[in-house]
């Protein structure tokens, strides 16, 4: 009859492996695709447009089941480009949700002509 107990518990220990790893690959991808975007967003001639649209695109590729509801936020400065992407990762354990995100910013890419 224990032998019961330690089949739950070792089901329950493979369950929280199984959602941190699901955890660590969502708030990979956040970064991954907030870390694109920033530099689409910094370049010379780039928008914060750019960066929105490439995060969106980089999330799709990765896999849309790692990271659920993603939001993008991307704002350029005159000296500073900031990126934030959110969303929850996948749920192994039912009711658990766990938020994930990834805030960069970096300087403004500007060249200055030659004399």
């Amino acid at each position: 009859m224990e032998m019961v107990g330690y089949y739950a518990a070792m089901l329950a220990a493979m369950l929280v492996g199984v959602q941190a790893a699901a955890w660590g690959l969502a708030e990979l991808a956040t970064r991954y695709a907030a870390n694109h975007a920033l530099q689409a967003t910094r370049v010379e001639g780039g928008t914060a447009a750019a960066g929105q649209s490439d995060a969106a695109t980089v999330l799709a590729q990765l896999n849309t089941n790692l990271v659920t509801q993603p939001t993008v936020s991307v704002t350029r400065g005159p000296a500073t480009a900031t990126v934030t992407v959110k969303g929850t990762a996948i749920k192994v354990i039912p009711f658990l949700r766990i938020p994930v995100g990834t805030t960069v910013n970096g300087p403004v890419e500007t060249l200055d002509p030659v004399p």
